[in-house]
């Protein structure tokens, strides 16, 4: 069996790993127009900042690929999908044959149409080579407006501020992190952000942005002027998509797949962020995780589907953990609610159940509440986590997934006894949450 997987990021990497689990003797090559292997994409704020080099979160070098099997071909951009021969061809004339093909092509960053954000020093910020041109002309800027107040905004701007720069965050909704907390929690995390530097317009929108050789600020609805050395989009993704169409794929918001992951061509799948999946875009790492390890599964044989991944997401910014999940701002089921200095936590049970949940500003708590909503702890072990601010120089975080682990609480899921130091886990010991190995932890 021959497996093509078009793409790098989590979903292609995670499908080459899930298709050699399984079938010890298929041929799988990665093509990728990445010059890099396969890196932890969240971290890239810690890059944009100083304060990480690419090897710490590269998670998968050369030497593992090889050991899998797996052949990577950097710097090759796949330019046509002929499902007809079965095969598809890069940007030199190159042809690969396959037999299960895996369209994994990522997503690029949206730029709204703003008069002016074409000017140089103007930047979006998704791969390791955007960091690197944020961080040069960062040298020569005093202040930076980010627009957008998302989880990828909140993190550029962190980063830039971690630079030395001051920064304003230009968000069109009325609250931060609209997709992940309700008013109040965001307000919670303004008031934090605000502590540490950073200012906020909320609820307006950019008119241009100005200058002539280079951006020098822009003009917001109702004439505001904010100066501005360099300029942010952080507005969204979408999906890359092309490709697909141009092969005949039927495409919508995003490439349609039914829940084997199966595009309209058999034969031919397709994971993360270009998908949709029962009318739903994720746009989103833990998603187009678990679709990467799903289509693996399913191109090598297994008889599974996906149904869809729950929304979750874990952010920290300037060492403030946030975490939410599922119907965080729902009114149907009971509403539990603790608010104290600097934390904000609110937690929606339905059939005693966790059907969504919000953690502000409280570290501890949140590898818990990840579990039970994920379904592998009962509802009552949140009540029975003690609330903390800071963390634990013992304690390790997960640097793909965030989880936290704490040696006085153990790791259930892994049958680890409480008390248990870090140095002390098995050689074997991975992430009860994605799976990384100890390798990919850090000291809190």
């Amino acid at each position: 069996m021959n497996y093509i997987l078009i793409g790098n990021g989590v979903a292609g990497t995670e499908a080459a790993l899930a298709i050699r689990n399984a079938d010890d003797q298929g041929d799988i090559t990665i093509l990728t127009q990445s010059a890099h292997h396969f890196y932890y994409r969240p971290r890239l704020i810690e890059y944009l900042a100083g304060k990480a080099d690419l090897a710490a979160f590269t998670l998968y070098n050369e030497d593992h690929y090889r050991e899998k099997r797996i052949g990577v071909r950097l710097n090759t951009r796949v330019t046509a999908i002929d499902p007809e021969q079965g095969q598809v061809t890069d940007a030199a004339g190159n042809l690969y044959p396959y037999d299960r093909l895996l369209v994994a092509t990522g997503a690029d960053c949206f730029v709204p149409p703003i008069p002016g954000a074409d000017l140089p020093g103007v930047f979006t910020v998704r791969g390791v080579t955007d960091c690197d041109r944020v961080r040069e002309h960062a040298r020569q800027a005093e202040n930076a407006v980010v627009i957008g107040g998302g989880l990828l905004g909140l993190e550029a701007a962190h980063s830039l501020v971690r630079l030395g720069i001051k920064v304003t965050v230009v968000e069109v909704m009325d609250r931060l992190l609209p997709r992940q907390l309700d008013a109040e929690g965001a307000s919670l995390l303004q008031k934090m952000l605000e502590r540490k530097g950073m200012a906020f317009r909320l609820g307006t929108t950019v008119e241009k942005i100005s200058g002539t050789r280079s951006v020098t600020g822009l003009v917001l609805q109702g004439g505001e002027t904010i100066p501005a050395g360099m300029v942010v989009i952080s507005a969204g993704i979408r999906g890359r998509t092309t490709l697909a169409r141009e092969a005949g794929l039927q495409v919508n918001k995003g490439i349609v797949v039914d829940d084997r992951l199966q595009t309209s061509v058999p034969g031919i799948f397709a994971a993360g962020d270009p998908i949709e999946h029962r009318d739903r875009l994720y746009g989103q790492w833990p998603a187009a995780r678990e679709q990467g390890m799903k289509a693996g599964q399913i191109m090598s044989g297994k008889d599974t589907v996906y149904t869809g991944t729950a929304p979750a997401a874990t952010l920290k910014v300037t060492g403030i953990d946030v975490y939410s999940a599922g119907e965080y701002d729902s009114r149907v089921g009971m509403v539990e609610v603790s608010r104290e200095e600097l934390v904000y936590k609110k937690y929606i049970i339905r059939d005693n159940k966790l059907a969504g949940a919000i953690v502000v500003g409280d570290p501890a708590v949140i590898p818990t509440v990840r579990k039970v909503f994920q379904g592998s702890l009962p509802i009552r072990e949140i009540m029975k986590v003690p609330h903390t601010k800071g963390g634990d120089m013992d304690k390790w975080e997960c640097s793909a997934c965030g989880y936290v682990y704490d040696p006085e609480k153990g790791d259930d899921v892994g049958g680890v006894a409480p008390g248990t130091a870090f140095e002390d886990l098995p050689d074997d010991w991975v992430c009860p949450v994605c799976g990384v190995g100890k390798d990919q932890f850090n000291k809190v």
